[in-house]
C-alpha cells in the first residue's frame, strides 16, 4: 500500500514516470505454477483416501458375511452340525471389525507431525515425538493385534470344516483390508514435496509488492487510488488462498470441519458401525441384538413351564442364556 500511495503522489507531480507493467510470466512461474501443482497433488491424495475408506468398508462388511454366512453343508452336515455357537463367533469378529474402525478413525485425526517445525525446531520435535508415540500404539493394536485376532478367527472356522477355497477368499479379504489401512497410513503420514510448498508459500508472499507500480499505473489511469489498492488486495488474497487451501488439503483426514475434509468419524463410527451392526442383526434375527446382555435371570421364568423347552424359546431369543 505504501508503494501504490508514494508512486501515486510522484505520479502526480510527475507525469513522465510510467510502470512498466505486470510481468506475468515471472507471476506464472514462481506462483501459479507451483500452486496449481500442490493444488492438483492434494486432490489426488483426498482422493485416493476416498477410495481407501471405501475398499476397508466393503472388504470389512464382505469378511463380516462370510463368517457369518458361509456353509459347507446342509443341516445336519455344516454349521449345523458342530457344537459351536456361531453367533458368538460372529460377534466376535464383528467386535474386532468394529474396533479396527474405531482405531484407524483414532489414528487418522492425530494431529499433523509432518510440518517444518516437527523437524528443525525443538518444541516440534518434542511434539512430534509425543504424537508419534500415540500413532505408535494406536497402530499397532488396530493392525497388529486385532488383525492377528481375525486371523485366528479363520482358523477357527477352517478348523471347523470351512473347506479350503472359501477360506482362501476370506484371507483375500484380510489381506486387502491390510493394505487399505497401510496405503491411509501413508497418506496420513507423508505430505506433498516440500521444496513446492515452500517455493509456492515464499513468492506468494514476497512476490505481490513487485507488482504495487501496476496497480499504481491502474489507480492514476483511472484516477482513483482506491481501485488500485482493491486490485492489489485482491490479487493477493486469491494467491493466499489457494495456499491456504493446499495447506488444508495436505492432510484430509483433520480437514473434516472444511467443505472438502473427509469426515472419517462419519464413515468409521457412524456408517461403519451401523453396517456391520445391522448385517449381524439381520443374520441373526432372533438373537440377542448386538451389544444387549446375552443372559437373563432364573427368577424371571417363575411364570414359565421350566420343563418345556419350546415354551421357554418362544419367549425368550434365540442366544439368551438362563442363569
Amino acid at each position: 500500500f505504501f508503494v501504490i500511495d508514494f508512486y501515486f503522489c510522484v505520479q502526480q507531480e510527475s507525469k513522465n514516470l510510467t510502470a512498466s507493467g505486470m510481468d506475468w510470466i515471472l507471476l506464472g512461474f514462481a506462483v501459479i505454477t507451483p500452486l496449481s501443482l500442490l493444488v492438483g497433488i492434494a486432490f489426488r491424495r483426498r482422493e485416493q483416501a476416498l477410495v481407501e475408506i471405501a475398499k476397508f468398508k466393503s472388504f470389512s462388511f464382505q469378511l463380516f458375511l462370510s463368517h457369518c454366512i458361509w456353509d459347507w453343508g446342509e443341516a445336519p452336515d455344516g454349521k449345523s452340525g458342530t457344537d459351536i455357537d456361531w453367533i458368538q463367533h460372529a460377534d466376535d469378529v464383528l467386535t474386532e471389525l468394529i474396533s479396527i474402525g474405531d482405531e484407524l478413525y483414532r489414528f487418522l485425526t492425530l494431529p499433523t507431525t509432518s510440518r517444518s517445525r516437527h523437524r528443525v525446531t525443538k518444541r516440534g520435535r518434542h511434539e512430534a515425538a509425543r504424537t508419534a508415540e500415540v500413532a505408535y500404539r494406536l497402530y499397532d493394536s488396530l493392525y497388529t493385534t486385532r488383525m492377528i485376532n481375525v486371523a485366528n478367527l479363520g482358523e477357527f472356522i477352517k478348523n471347523a470344516g470351512l473347506p479350503s477355497g472359501e477360506v482362501s477368499r476370506i484371507r483375500q479379504y484380510e489381506r486387502f483390508i491390510g493394505e487399505a489401512i497401510e496405503n491411509l497410513r501413508m497418506i496420513k503420514s507423508y505430505r506433498t514435496p516440500q521444496t513446492l510448498r515452500s517455493f509456492a508459500r515464499l513468492f506468494t508472499t514476497l512476490l505481490p509488492p513487485f507488482f504495487a507500480p501496476t496497480f499504481a499505473e491502474l489507480a492514476i489511469n483511472v484516477g482513483s487510488m482506491a481501485i488500485g489498492i482493491t486490485f492489489a488486495v485482491i490479487t493477493a488474497l486469491c494467491l493466499n488462498a489457494l495456499l491456504e487451501g493446499v495447506e488444508i488439503l495436505e492432510d484430509p483426514f483433520v480437514a473434516f470441519v472444511t467443505l472438502d475434509g473427509i469426515d472419517v468419524r462419519e464413515e468409521f463410527e457412524v456408517l461403519h458401525w451401523q453396517q456391520l451392526v445391522n448385517a449381524r442383526n439381520y443374520v441373526f434375527p432372533k438373537a440377542n441384538p448386538y451389544g444387549q446382555a446375552s443372559f437373563v435371570l432364573a427368577g424371571d421364568l417363575a411364570d414359565l413351564e421350566m420343563g418345556n423347552q419350546d415354551q421357554i424359546d418362544s419367549h425368550f431369543p434365540l442366544g439368551w442364556k438362563v442363569w
